[in-house]
């Protein structure tokens, strides 16, 4: 059975995460709906694993760091959904640090997780939101797209640098 991702926030959570996403004149109601059902998807994925290393295509990373800011459902929905807060980490440049699905008991002072790890690959996220029973949408995760909210060189996941 596919998982429906409008069924982890209410209805008015969902209209209001979409017309936030809106203000982007790039999206269309179609692909604002689109961008927050698979930041839903990632989401609840990263909450069911915590200690998989994930990382969003920078399409689902839009659409997350929107949720993100719109900070009590955001919070209302990580709490009730997982008991506790999924913290964002971006990645800096030249860095390896950043982790996105952090817990609070995973992320240290400065908000970075110490774990090492290898890079974070869009394939390994793909499959862990498929594995969880969720349909993706092919074209918010090109390997092209990858955000620079991960652990790999450049934003890249393939990246040799």
């Amino acid at each position: 059975m596919i998982r429906d991702p409008k069924t982890y926030v209410t209805p008015d959570v969902w209209e209001r995460e979409v017309t936030l996403l809106l203000r982007n004149p790039e999206n269309t109601r179609e692909l604002a709906e689109a961008k927050f059902g698979q930041a839903i998807a990632y989401l609840v994925t990263c909450g069911e694993n915590p200690d998989l290393l994930m990382g969003p295509s920078e399409q689902v990373d839009e659409a997350w760091h929107s949720f993100m800011l719109d900070s009590i459902p955001y919070h209302h929905f990580t709490n009730r959904h997982f008991g506790r807060y999924i913290h964002h980490v971006p990645e800096l440049p030249g860095t390896r640090a950043g982790v996105q699905c952090l817990s609070d008991d995973e992320a240290t002072r400065d908000g970075h997780d110490s774990r090492t790890g290898g890079p974070l690959v869009l394939e390994q996220t793909i499959k862990a939101i498929k594995a969880a029973g969720f349909e993706i949408d092919p074209d918010l995760w090109g390997m092209e797209s990858a955000a620079d909210c991960n652990q790999c060189h450049a934003g890249c996941h393939d990246s040799p640098k």
